[in-house]
């Protein structure tokens, strides 16, 4: 799954109706056994059964059984989602994800998703490079999985030294392929990334070809590289630097929130276009002011569905954010604002 296909699910799951059947969003770690998933999912679902009765009990069994289907149904990944609900307007979507997240089980009448906001916060797309001094695996990594691999490759010239040129002619042809090697390069990370619209970079490999890409990388390129993973590649190391360039990623993602937060309680202190607050923050959004909406992760369930159902049906940015104890002292979200509030929006605000 990537970032379009998420976020096509998440709209789909933000607008999903209400009835009077309820809907399980159950989440499950595909690195434990089906058998525990399973355990799991039925000591939950006894446990909340005893709160339906009649028909709304039936249609949460017959929900049951259908996150159960997909469970043994899940593909390959490393979780999976399943969305699932009966009665007269039936609804199930099942997800595998190459993310993990965390094993959670809920009922209510609309979707629990925030789970699924916060891996594509978090997960976001980004590319590595890693480069030797012969070739060049350029990576697209969305949402954890490798959706695009390109080769660049410099052309062989050591069968010529000593036929067609002198060592001289060699080695300064040798630094004019090298230099067009490099160029091509940069070259398709940046048709790469301006066609995806990318916002983070990632450099592999030894310290010297990856301090020399860099340096050649045009300034708008520069401020996007996120960090360095610096070691020889070899044959089966490429895997764990995929992997690793996943958790250098996070780490400069867990920075960018906390720059979110900083932005945010900057433009309060200002009084520029910003508020704070769950009241505030949900008036904002209602009125299509909000520009880009910052939670914290530790928000209570209810607060949280509420705030990212509507952000979702607006398409409205959310970044998500772990560990803030300024945003904590704010009530643990806020937005930033595209405007201010008119003098009507307030009175129709106070009026209501």
């Amino acid at each position: 799954m990537n970032q379009l296909i998420l976020k096509k699910h998440l709209i789909a799951l933000a607008t999903l109706p209400e009835t009077e059947s309820p809907v399980i969003s159950a989440y499950f770690d595909l690195e434990q056994s089906v058998a525990e998933n399973r355990r799991r999912l039925n000591s939950w679902a006894t446990l909340v059964r005893h709160s339906f009765r009649g028909e709304a009990a039936r249609d949460f069994d017959d929900a049951i059984e259908e996150v159960t289907s997909a469970l043994e149904g899940a593909g390959r990944g490393r979780s999976a989602a399943v969305f699932s609900r009966w009665g007269d307007y039936p609804f199930v979507l099942p997800l595998t994800m190459g993310v993990p997240i965390e094993a959670q089980f809920h009922v209510a009448t609309v979707p629990v998703i925030f789970p699924l906001v916060e891996m594509k916060d978090r997960f976001h797309r980004f590319v590595l490079v890693a480069t030797t001094s012969d070739s060049a695996r350029i990576f697209e990594i969305n949402l954890g999985e490798v959706s695009e691999s390109l080769l660049a490759e410099r052309p062989e010239l050591r069968e010529r030294l000593g036929r067609e040129w002198t060592r001289a002619h060699y080695q300064n042809h040798r630094r004019e392929r090298e230099d067009q090697f490099v160029k091509e390069k940069v070259a398709i990370i940046e048709r790469l990334m301006a066609k995806r619209g990318h916002n983070a970079l990632i450099l592999a490999g030894e310290a010297r070809f990856v301090n020399r890409l860099r340096d050649q990388l045009p300034k708008h390129l520069q401020v996007r590289v996120a960090g360095k993973i610096l070691g020889g590649l070899g044959e089966g190391t490429l895997s764990k630097v995929v992997e690793e360039s996943i958790e250098v990623f996070l780490g400069q993602e867990h920075e960018e929130s906390h720059d979110a937060v900083r932005r945010l309680d900057a433009a309060v202190r200002s009084g520029g276009l910003a508020v704070v607050g769950l009241k505030e923050t949900l008036r904002a959004i209602e009125f299509h002011q909000a520009d880009q909406l910052i939670l914290s992760s530790d928000l209570p369930t209810e607060e949280r569905e509420q705030l990212v159902r509507l952000a979702t049906q607006q398409d409205l940015p959310v970044e998500t954010v772990q560990g803030s104890d300024t945003l904590e002292r704010n009530g643990g979200v806020g937005c930033l604002l595209r405007y201010l509030p008119q003098p009507d929006e307030m009175v129709a605000e106070a009026v209501a």
